[in-house]
């Protein structure tokens, strides 16, 4: 067995220099190159086109812009006229660092998605009792929405997601359900949407909530989306109802340490 070794040992020894001397072609190439390719030729080699293209600034957050002015809409100078009514644009009032990260101020607001803040009037049924019969009521509330949907709106092409008009109708909810509380704040336990007629594009839209009872830390709410016809007209009579939704809301417990959204 010692002898096998040594046989291989000696095979080794004499074709060693053979592959020495006979390099290939490719190998004496690739030893060539890397002999060339010194740190002062990697550094005077350009670097590609694309590495030197300035990096493009994030955009800074920018409050919504109004591409639909709904300031001068008839249905919106018709509710300024009731003098129940409250009016309101709670997400032009919210601070500015939180508007990027709300959903309807900062992710859907845009010319061609919602395009304006929505207005939203709101009302108390108790405004005409005594301040007592307010503490011992059931607090109930309404709350009507005006807002205007873009073309970026869609589910299907030329009809607007229901997912959006979810969004919405639980968006105002909260608001009308925040006067029922004495926090002032409700979070969604559940929400019931039912689907009457297509939504579409470019259209103005009526939003009516109010809420039917109230149960200590719970408020249930029931409202109505009617989408106007008529560009410029204030009458509900001819709007076609797109979709109808109820839900309940809770007073969290912690509603004390939630940061506050809107400012009042």
């Amino acid at each position: 067995m010692a002898s096998v070794p040594r046989s291989f040992a000696r095979i080794l020894r004499r074709q060693t220099p053979s592959v020495i001397r006979t390099s290939s072609p490719i190998t004496t190439a690739i030893r060539t190159a890397q002999t060339e390719a010194t740190p002062s030729a990697l550094k005077s080699t350009p670097l590609p086109s694309f590495q030197h293209a300035p990096a493009t600034p994030s955009p800074k957050p920018t409050s919504p812009k109004q591409a639909t002015d709904l300031s001068t809409h008839p249905i919106i100078q018709l509710l300024r006229r009731d003098p129940t009514l409250k009016e309101t644009r709670p997400h032009l009032s919210m601070p500015a660092h939180l508007q990027p990260s709300h959903f309807v101020a900062g992710t859907l607001s845009g010319e061609t998605k919602l395009t304006s803040a929505p207005y939203i009037f709101l009302s108390s049924h108790a405004a005409a009792a005594s301040i007592q019969e307010v503490e011992n009521g059931p607090r109930q509330s309404r709350a009507i929405t005006v807002f205007h949907a873009g073309r970026d709106m869609c589910g299907h092409p030329g009809y607007i997601h229901g997912g959006f008009l979810s969004v919405m109708f639980d968006e105002v909810f909260a608001h009308c359900v925040s006067q029922s509380f004495r926090s002032g704040t409700g979070m969604t336990a559940n929400l019931n949407v039912d689907f009457r007629k297509p939504a579409l594009p470019g259209r103005v839209y009526v939003l009516r909530a109010e809420t039917v009872k109230v149960e200590g830390r719970k408020a249930w709410v029931e409202g109505t989306m009617r989408m106007m016809l008529a560009a410029r007209t204030s009458s509900e009579e001819e709007a076609v109802l797109v979709a109808e939704a109820r839900a309940l809301f809770i007073e969290p417990k912690f509603a004390e340490s939630m940061v506050p959204v809107y400012r009042n």
